[in-house]
């Protein structure tokens, strides 16, 4: 199988977590959900009209930490508008505490990987990511947060069973054992959505685990995970 990856780069980010209240709390990956929102931007497919055509059963997709992460926590003053004139004379507002997530060093970068059942969709997503030719404007989970694109290459892959490094997040359903190859590892789980119904609803959500700052898991798993010919092993989500 060919499986196509390429990098999310910006400076910030910030992956809503659905469950949290008026704070607003960031996952520390993007989850599916936002993955198919960037592979519907680069296809120039208009919200809330995808979710069957990059469904789990058609987009198989995940991505990878690649930097030192440090989360920020921030105060937004939001306009406080209770009905459609208030938008017109504020005379209130309330702060909401938001969560940002940026890195140590430099950028914010995202290694996604994918492969699509419908070959024509495929190419299609290769031509665009290969050129650079986005017909949506990509962002890292929330409007403020713009993100580039840049293409790493086209790998076969092939499934694997039994147990290997794993350099994604893991559905935490998938892992019968994982060892600890690093002194300094730091283990996050996080419940985040897989995919929606067409009124946007949650249809389903799992829990992943996955190395802080992108390293890989050694695990052995119940299910097939996929080995890159350039040596990456992967989960998709």
């Amino acid at each position: 199988m060919n499986v196509l990856v390429f990098d999310l780069k910006g400076k910030f980010a910030h992956f809503r977590k659905f469950y949290t209240n008026s704070s607003s709390m960031s996952y520390l990956f993007p989850p599916r959900t936002t993955l198919m929102g960037v592979v519907a931007s680069i296809l120039g497919i208009e919200r809330d009209s995808y979710y069957d055509l990059l469904s789990s059963e058609n987009l198989y997709i995940t991505a990878r930490v690649m930097f030192k992460p440090r989360r920020i926590m921030q105060t937004l003053n939001y306009m406080k508008v209770e009905n459609p004139n208030g938008v017109f004379a504020v005379k209130d507002h309330t702060q909401v505490p938001f969560e940002i997530i940026a890195a140590q060093d430099n950028n914010v970068v995202y290694r996604v990987y994918l492969r699509h059942r419908c070959k024509d969709i495929y190419e299609e997503i290769k031509h665009r990511v290969c050129c650079g030719k986005c017909e949506y404007p990509i962002y890292l989970g929330a409007a403020p947060f713009s993100a580039n694109i840049e293409y790493v290459g086209e790998y076969q892959g092939e499934y694997i069973q039994g147990e290997g490094d794993i350099v994604t997040p893991i559905n935490k359903d998938y892992i019968k054992d994982i060892k600890f190859n690093y002194d300094d590892m730091v283990l996050v789980r996080e419940r985040v959505p897989r995919d929606f119904f067409e009124d946007r609803m949650i249809k389903e959500a799992a829990t992943y685990i996955f190395e802080e700052r992108g390293k890989d898991l050694k695990v052995s798993l119940n299910c097939d995970f996929v080995r890159l010919e350039n040596g990456e092993n992967i989960v998709f989500m």
